[in-house]
Protein backbone atom coordinates (compact mmCIF):
# COMPACT_ATOMS: atom_id res chain seq x y z
CA UNK A 1 0.00 0.00 0.00
CA UNK A 2 1.33 3.47 -0.87
CA UNK A 3 2.29 5.64 2.10
CA UNK A 4 0.78 9.07 2.62
CA UNK A 5 3.65 10.91 0.95
CA UNK A 6 4.36 8.22 -1.67
CA UNK A 7 6.12 9.42 -4.80
CA UNK A 8 6.10 8.22 -8.36
CA UNK A 9 9.58 7.47 -9.69
CA UNK A 10 11.05 6.27 -12.95
CA UNK A 11 14.43 4.54 -13.13
CA UNK A 12 16.28 5.21 -16.40
CA UNK A 13 18.42 2.18 -17.07
CA UNK A 14 20.78 1.69 -19.97
CA UNK A 15 20.29 -1.64 -21.71
CA UNK A 16 23.77 -2.89 -20.87
CA UNK A 17 24.45 -1.34 -17.48
CA UNK A 18 26.35 -4.38 -16.14
CA UNK A 19 25.70 -6.80 -13.30
CA UNK A 20 26.90 -4.52 -10.49
CA UNK A 21 24.71 -1.53 -11.40
CA UNK A 22 21.81 -3.90 -12.15
CA UNK A 23 22.12 -5.28 -8.61
CA UNK A 24 22.28 -1.80 -7.07
CA UNK A 25 19.21 -0.60 -8.99
CA UNK A 26 17.33 -3.72 -7.91
CA UNK A 27 18.16 -3.07 -4.24
CA UNK A 28 17.11 0.58 -4.61
CA UNK A 29 13.82 -0.34 -6.27
CA UNK A 30 13.09 -2.90 -3.55
CA UNK A 31 13.68 -0.29 -0.84
CA UNK A 32 11.53 2.33 -2.58
CA UNK A 33 8.66 -0.09 -3.09
CA UNK A 34 9.01 -1.38 0.47
CA UNK A 35 8.50 2.17 1.73
CA UNK A 36 5.37 2.66 -0.40
CA UNK A 37 6.66 4.49 -3.48
CA UNK A 38 5.60 3.65 -7.02
CA UNK A 39 8.54 2.70 -9.24
CA UNK A 40 8.74 1.96 -12.95
CA UNK A 41 11.80 1.24 -15.07
CA UNK A 42 12.53 2.58 -18.54
CA UNK A 43 15.20 0.72 -20.47
CA UNK A 44 16.15 2.72 -23.56
CA UNK A 45 18.76 5.09 -24.98
CA UNK A 46 18.79 8.89 -25.47
CA UNK A 47 17.84 10.17 -28.93
CA UNK A 48 19.32 13.25 -30.63
CA UNK A 49 21.15 14.29 -27.50
CA UNK A 50 18.03 14.46 -25.37
CA UNK A 51 16.70 12.00 -22.84
CA UNK A 52 13.58 10.14 -23.94
CA UNK A 53 10.68 11.02 -21.68
CA UNK A 54 7.65 9.00 -20.75
CA UNK A 55 4.27 10.49 -21.83
CA UNK A 56 3.34 10.75 -18.17
CA UNK A 57 6.15 12.66 -16.47
CA UNK A 58 7.33 11.03 -13.23
CA UNK A 59 7.75 13.05 -10.07
CA UNK A 60 11.40 11.95 -9.85
CA UNK A 61 13.76 10.55 -12.46
CA UNK A 62 16.53 8.22 -11.19
CA UNK A 63 19.70 7.42 -13.11
CA UNK A 64 22.85 5.52 -12.05
CA UNK A 65 25.98 4.83 -14.03
CA UNK A 66 29.68 5.32 -14.58
CA UNK A 67 30.90 8.82 -15.41
CA UNK A 68 31.89 8.97 -19.06
CA UNK A 69 30.06 5.74 -19.88
CA UNK A 70 26.40 6.58 -19.22
CA UNK A 71 24.65 8.52 -21.98
CA UNK A 72 22.07 10.09 -19.67
CA UNK A 73 24.60 11.34 -17.12
CA UNK A 74 26.97 12.59 -19.83
CA UNK A 75 24.12 14.50 -21.47
CA UNK A 76 23.14 16.23 -18.23
CA UNK A 77 26.75 17.04 -17.35
CA UNK A 78 27.45 18.54 -20.77
CA UNK A 79 24.25 20.56 -20.52
CA UNK A 80 25.46 22.05 -17.23
CA UNK A 81 22.63 20.49 -15.24
CA UNK A 82 24.68 17.90 -13.37
CA UNK A 83 27.36 19.69 -11.33
CA UNK A 84 29.98 18.35 -8.94
CA UNK A 85 30.26 20.31 -5.71
CA UNK A 86 33.19 18.20 -4.53
CA UNK A 87 35.73 15.95 -6.19
CA UNK A 88 34.72 14.06 -9.31
CA UNK A 89 34.25 10.32 -8.56
CA UNK A 90 37.09 7.99 -9.50
CA UNK A 91 37.52 4.21 -9.19
CA UNK A 92 35.20 3.01 -6.41
CA UNK A 93 34.20 6.56 -5.46
CA UNK A 94 30.69 7.89 -6.10
CA UNK A 95 28.68 11.10 -6.11
CA UNK A 96 24.98 11.49 -5.29
CA UNK A 97 23.15 14.61 -6.42
CA UNK A 98 19.70 15.98 -7.20
CA UNK A 99 18.96 18.63 -9.82
CA UNK A 100 16.26 19.82 -12.17
CA UNK A 101 16.43 18.26 -15.62
CA UNK A 102 14.55 18.92 -18.83
CA UNK A 103 10.95 20.11 -18.48
CA UNK A 104 11.55 20.92 -14.79
CA UNK A 105 11.68 17.25 -13.88
CA UNK A 106 13.53 16.44 -10.62
CA UNK A 107 16.47 14.11 -11.21
CA UNK A 108 18.27 11.92 -8.69
CA UNK A 109 21.68 10.88 -10.08
CA UNK A 110 24.15 8.28 -8.83
CA UNK A 111 27.54 8.64 -10.53
CA UNK A 112 30.38 6.20 -9.98
CA UNK A 113 34.00 6.33 -11.00
CA UNK A 114 33.52 2.67 -11.96
CA UNK A 115 30.70 0.14 -11.90
CA UNK A 116 31.74 -0.69 -8.34
CA UNK A 117 31.58 3.00 -7.43
CA UNK A 118 28.06 3.28 -8.87
CA UNK A 119 27.05 0.19 -6.89
CA UNK A 120 28.39 1.76 -3.67
CA UNK A 121 26.52 4.96 -4.50
CA UNK A 122 23.28 3.04 -4.87
CA UNK A 123 23.90 1.27 -1.55
CA UNK A 124 24.51 4.64 0.11
CA UNK A 125 21.30 5.99 -1.37
CA UNK A 126 19.35 3.03 0.00
CA UNK A 127 20.84 3.65 3.45
CA UNK A 128 19.98 7.37 3.28
CA UNK A 129 16.38 6.54 2.38
CA UNK A 130 16.18 4.10 5.29
CA UNK A 131 17.48 6.69 7.74
CA UNK A 132 15.83 9.86 6.49
CA UNK A 133 13.14 8.99 3.96
CA UNK A 134 13.02 9.87 0.29
CA UNK A 135 11.53 13.36 0.63
CA UNK A 136 14.28 14.52 2.98
CA UNK A 137 17.15 13.60 0.66
CA UNK A 138 15.87 14.79 -2.73
CA UNK A 139 16.36 18.49 -1.98
CA UNK A 140 19.88 19.83 -2.56
CA UNK A 141 21.52 16.42 -2.38
CA UNK A 142 25.30 16.57 -2.87
CA UNK A 143 27.05 13.60 -1.28
CA UNK A 144 30.38 12.03 -2.21
CA UNK A 145 32.46 9.26 -0.74
CA UNK A 146 35.14 6.75 -1.69
CA UNK A 147 36.86 3.84 0.06
CA UNK A 148 40.32 4.55 1.50
CA UNK A 149 41.75 1.03 1.59
CA UNK A 150 42.50 -0.44 -1.83
CA UNK A 151 41.54 -4.00 -0.89
CA UNK A 152 38.95 -4.72 1.81
CA UNK A 153 37.75 -8.16 2.80
CA UNK A 154 38.14 -11.33 4.89
CA UNK A 155 39.89 -14.67 4.44
CA UNK A 156 37.84 -17.86 4.58
CA UNK A 157 39.90 -20.91 5.43
CA UNK A 158 39.50 -24.09 3.42
CA UNK A 159 41.45 -25.58 6.32
CA UNK A 160 40.78 -27.90 9.24
CA UNK A 161 42.10 -27.90 12.81
CA UNK A 162 43.84 -31.27 12.56
CA UNK A 163 46.39 -32.93 10.28
CA UNK A 164 45.30 -35.82 8.03
CA UNK A 165 48.29 -38.20 7.81
CA UNK A 166 50.04 -38.91 5.51
CA UNK A 167 49.16 -35.38 4.39
CA UNK A 168 50.99 -32.61 6.24
CA UNK A 169 50.00 -29.19 7.58
CA UNK A 170 47.65 -27.10 5.38
CA UNK A 171 46.94 -30.04 3.02
CA UNK A 172 43.18 -30.57 2.64
CA UNK A 173 41.58 -31.50 -0.70
CA UNK A 174 38.32 -29.64 -1.26
CA UNK A 175 35.50 -32.16 -0.79
CA UNK A 176 31.93 -32.10 0.56
CA UNK A 177 32.96 -34.34 3.45
CA UNK A 178 35.63 -31.88 4.64
CA UNK A 179 33.92 -28.59 3.78
CA UNK A 180 30.13 -29.03 3.43
CA UNK A 181 29.61 -25.28 3.90
CA UNK A 182 31.62 -24.56 0.74
CA UNK A 183 28.75 -25.90 -1.38
CA UNK A 184 25.94 -24.14 0.52
CA UNK A 185 24.84 -21.40 -1.90
CA UNK A 186 22.21 -19.94 0.39
CA UNK A 187 24.86 -19.50 3.08
CA UNK A 188 27.25 -17.92 0.55
CA UNK A 189 24.58 -15.48 -0.63
CA UNK A 190 23.94 -14.29 2.92
CA UNK A 191 27.66 -13.93 3.56
CA UNK A 192 28.38 -12.15 0.25
CA UNK A 193 25.53 -9.72 0.94
CA UNK A 194 27.11 -9.00 4.32
CA UNK A 195 30.39 -8.23 2.58
CA UNK A 196 28.60 -6.04 0.02
CA UNK A 197 26.85 -3.89 2.61
CA UNK A 198 30.17 -3.47 4.42
CA UNK A 199 31.77 -2.35 1.11
CA UNK A 200 34.20 -5.27 0.93
CA UNK A 201 35.74 -5.72 -2.50
CA UNK A 202 37.82 -8.87 -2.02
CA UNK A 203 37.39 -12.38 -0.61
CA UNK A 204 40.28 -14.76 0.03
CA UNK A 205 39.93 -18.54 -0.02
CA UNK A 206 42.84 -19.82 2.06
CA UNK A 207 44.23 -23.18 0.99
CA UNK A 208 47.53 -25.03 1.00
CA UNK A 209 47.35 -26.70 -2.40
CA UNK A 210 44.17 -25.88 -4.36
CA UNK A 211 45.15 -27.06 -7.84
CA UNK A 212 44.61 -30.77 -7.21
CA UNK A 213 40.98 -30.07 -6.27
CA UNK A 214 40.10 -27.70 -9.10
CA UNK A 215 41.98 -28.63 -12.30
CA UNK A 216 42.78 -31.79 -14.21
CA UNK A 217 46.09 -31.92 -16.10
CA UNK A 218 46.77 -34.24 -19.02
CA UNK A 219 50.48 -34.45 -18.12
CA UNK A 220 49.78 -35.18 -14.46
CA UNK A 221 46.61 -37.29 -14.21
CA UNK A 222 47.79 -38.74 -10.90
CA UNK A 223 47.85 -35.26 -9.33
CA UNK A 224 44.06 -35.07 -8.98
CA UNK A 225 43.03 -35.55 -5.32
CA UNK A 226 39.25 -35.59 -5.78
CA UNK A 227 36.86 -37.88 -7.63
CA UNK A 228 35.45 -36.85 -11.04
CA UNK A 229 32.12 -36.12 -9.36
CA UNK A 230 33.80 -33.96 -6.70
CA UNK A 231 35.82 -32.13 -9.37
CA UNK A 232 32.64 -31.36 -11.30
CA UNK A 233 30.93 -30.09 -8.17
CA UNK A 234 33.97 -27.98 -7.26
CA UNK A 235 33.97 -26.45 -10.76
CA UNK A 236 30.27 -25.60 -10.59
CA UNK A 237 30.59 -24.11 -7.12
CA UNK A 238 33.62 -21.96 -7.92
CA UNK A 239 32.13 -20.70 -11.21
CA UNK A 240 28.94 -19.75 -9.39
CA UNK A 241 30.91 -18.10 -6.58
CA UNK A 242 32.96 -16.08 -9.07
CA UNK A 243 29.77 -14.82 -10.73
CA UNK A 244 28.12 -13.91 -7.42
CA UNK A 245 31.25 -12.12 -6.23
CA UNK A 246 31.60 -10.21 -9.49
CA UNK A 247 28.12 -8.73 -9.45
CA UNK A 248 28.79 -7.48 -5.92
CA UNK A 249 32.10 -5.89 -6.94
CA UNK A 250 34.13 -8.49 -5.04
CA UNK A 251 37.34 -10.09 -6.33
CA UNK A 252 37.76 -13.75 -5.46
CA UNK A 253 41.34 -14.70 -4.55
CA UNK A 254 42.71 -18.22 -4.14
CA UNK A 255 45.66 -18.40 -1.75
CA UNK A 256 48.25 -21.20 -1.77
CA UNK A 257 51.59 -22.09 -0.19
CA UNK A 258 54.92 -22.82 -1.95
CA UNK A 259 55.98 -25.41 -2.83
CA UNK A 260 53.25 -27.93 -1.99
CA UNK A 261 52.51 -30.67 -4.49
CA UNK A 262 49.62 -33.16 -4.37
CA UNK A 263 50.09 -36.26 -2.25
CA UNK A 264 49.38 -38.76 -5.07
CA UNK A 265 51.86 -36.96 -7.34
CA UNK A 266 54.51 -37.02 -4.60
CA UNK A 267 53.94 -40.75 -4.07
CA UNK A 268 54.05 -41.65 -7.75
CA UNK A 269 57.27 -39.69 -8.35
CA UNK A 270 58.94 -40.66 -5.08
CA UNK A 271 59.43 -37.07 -3.85
CA UNK A 272 58.56 -35.10 -0.71
CA UNK A 273 55.08 -33.64 -0.36
CA UNK A 274 56.50 -30.27 0.70
CA UNK A 275 59.29 -29.16 -1.64
CA UNK A 276 62.13 -27.11 -0.16
CA UNK A 277 63.98 -26.58 -3.47
CA UNK A 278 62.98 -25.64 -7.01
CA UNK A 279 63.08 -28.65 -9.33
CA UNK A 280 62.06 -29.32 -12.96
CA UNK A 281 59.14 -31.43 -11.68
CA UNK A 282 57.59 -28.92 -9.29
CA UNK A 283 58.24 -26.08 -11.74
CA UNK A 284 56.50 -27.86 -14.60
CA UNK A 285 53.56 -29.04 -12.50
CA UNK A 286 52.96 -25.64 -10.86
CA UNK A 287 53.26 -23.77 -14.17
CA UNK A 288 50.76 -26.01 -15.94
CA UNK A 289 48.40 -26.00 -12.95
CA UNK A 290 48.31 -22.18 -12.80
CA UNK A 291 47.81 -21.84 -16.56
CA UNK A 292 44.91 -24.30 -16.47
CA UNK A 293 43.40 -22.69 -13.37
CA UNK A 294 43.35 -19.24 -14.99
CA UNK A 295 41.86 -20.67 -18.16
CA UNK A 296 39.20 -22.66 -16.36
CA UNK A 297 38.20 -19.89 -13.93
CA UNK A 298 38.43 -16.45 -15.61
CA UNK A 299 38.42 -13.64 -13.07
CA UNK A 300 39.96 -15.70 -10.27
CA UNK A 301 42.95 -14.05 -8.57
CA UNK A 302 45.87 -15.66 -6.76
CA UNK A 303 47.80 -15.04 -3.57
CA UNK A 304 51.08 -16.86 -3.05
CA UNK A 305 52.90 -17.42 0.21
CA UNK A 306 56.57 -18.15 -0.46
CA UNK A 307 57.28 -19.36 3.05
CA UNK A 308 56.58 -22.57 5.02
CA UNK A 309 58.20 -25.21 2.79
CA UNK A 310 60.43 -23.48 0.23
CA UNK A 311 63.72 -22.56 1.87
CA UNK A 312 66.25 -19.83 1.09
CA UNK A 313 65.58 -16.20 0.20
CA UNK A 314 66.94 -16.54 -3.34
CA UNK A 315 64.85 -19.66 -3.94
CA UNK A 316 61.72 -17.79 -2.94
CA UNK A 317 62.58 -14.79 -5.10
CA UNK A 318 63.26 -17.05 -8.09
CA UNK A 319 60.08 -19.03 -7.50
CA UNK A 320 57.95 -15.93 -7.69
CA UNK A 321 59.76 -14.16 -10.53
CA UNK A 322 60.68 -17.16 -12.67
CA UNK A 323 57.75 -19.53 -12.06
CA UNK A 324 54.64 -17.90 -10.54
CA UNK A 325 54.68 -14.61 -12.44
CA UNK A 326 55.40 -16.10 -15.91
CA UNK A 327 52.76 -18.80 -15.34
CA UNK A 328 50.07 -16.26 -14.45
CA UNK A 329 50.96 -14.10 -17.46
CA UNK A 330 50.93 -17.09 -19.79
CA UNK A 331 47.62 -18.26 -18.35
CA UNK A 332 46.08 -14.84 -18.98
CA UNK A 333 47.50 -14.82 -22.52
CA UNK A 334 46.19 -18.27 -23.39
CA UNK A 335 42.77 -17.43 -21.92
CA UNK A 336 42.67 -14.14 -23.91
CA UNK A 337 41.76 -12.20 -20.77
CA UNK A 338 41.15 -8.49 -21.20
CA UNK A 339 42.41 -7.82 -17.68
CA UNK A 340 45.26 -9.55 -15.84
CA UNK A 341 44.26 -11.61 -12.79
CA UNK A 342 44.90 -10.01 -9.42
CA UNK A 343 48.18 -11.40 -8.03
CA UNK A 344 49.13 -10.87 -4.38
CA UNK A 345 52.51 -11.59 -2.84
CA UNK A 346 52.22 -12.46 0.83
CA UNK A 347 55.10 -10.71 2.55
CA UNK A 348 55.99 -13.54 4.91
CA UNK A 349 59.42 -15.15 5.25
CA UNK A 350 60.71 -13.67 1.98
CA UNK A 351 62.34 -10.50 0.63
CA UNK A 352 59.13 -8.89 -0.59
CA UNK A 353 60.85 -5.57 -1.31
CA UNK A 354 63.42 -7.09 -3.67
CA UNK A 355 60.73 -9.09 -5.43
CA UNK A 356 58.48 -6.07 -5.93
CA UNK A 357 61.29 -3.91 -7.26
CA UNK A 358 61.62 -6.32 -10.17
CA UNK A 359 58.02 -7.48 -10.53
CA UNK A 360 56.12 -4.18 -10.69
CA UNK A 361 57.50 -3.40 -14.15
CA UNK A 362 56.23 -6.76 -15.43
CA UNK A 363 52.73 -6.93 -13.96
CA UNK A 364 50.03 -4.30 -13.40
CA UNK A 365 47.65 -6.12 -11.07
CA UNK A 366 50.24 -6.83 -8.37
CA UNK A 367 49.80 -6.29 -4.62
CA UNK A 368 51.54 -7.20 -1.36
CA UNK A 369 50.15 -7.98 2.07
CA UNK A 370 51.62 -8.48 5.52
CA UNK A 371 49.94 -10.39 8.30
CA UNK A 372 49.22 -8.65 11.58
CA UNK A 373 50.40 -10.89 14.43
CA UNK A 374 53.34 -11.70 16.67
CA UNK A 375 55.36 -13.17 13.80
CA UNK A 376 55.25 -10.02 11.70
CA UNK A 377 53.60 -6.66 12.14
CA UNK A 378 52.46 -6.02 15.73
CA UNK A 379 51.47 -2.35 15.72
CA UNK A 380 49.45 -0.05 13.47
CA UNK A 381 52.19 2.58 13.98
CA UNK A 382 55.34 0.77 12.77
CA UNK A 383 58.66 2.54 13.21
CA UNK A 384 62.25 2.01 12.16
CA UNK A 385 62.94 -0.75 9.63
CA UNK A 386 59.32 -1.94 9.69
CA UNK A 387 58.06 1.52 8.79
CA UNK A 388 60.56 1.79 5.95
CA UNK A 389 59.62 -1.68 4.68
CA UNK A 390 55.88 -1.00 4.57
CA UNK A 391 56.32 2.45 3.08
CA UNK A 392 58.45 0.90 0.35
CA UNK A 393 55.92 -1.82 -0.41
CA UNK A 394 53.02 0.64 -0.31
CA UNK A 395 54.80 2.94 -2.75
CA UNK A 396 54.28 0.35 -5.50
Amino acid sequence: MPVKDSRELTILRERDCGAQIELGLSLLQDELERTGHIVTTVCEEPTEGRVIREPHAPSILICAGVRGENAYLDHWEQAGLLLYHSRVPEDEGFYLTSFTGEDETPVLAIIGGSAGGALYGLLQLVELIRRRGLSDITDDLAYEDAPVFKLRGPAIGLQLTHVEPPRLTYEYPITPARFPWFYDRELWERFLDLLLWNRCNILYLWTGQPFSSLVELEDYPEALEVTPEELSRNRDTLHWLLSECDRRGIRLILKFYSIHIPLPLAKSRGVELLQSQITPLNTDYTTKAIIRLIGDYPGLGLMVCLGEALRGTQNKTDWFLKVILPAVKEGAKQAHLEKLPTLILRGHDCDAGAIMERAVSEYDELYTMWKYNGESLTTWLPAGKWQKLHQNLSSH
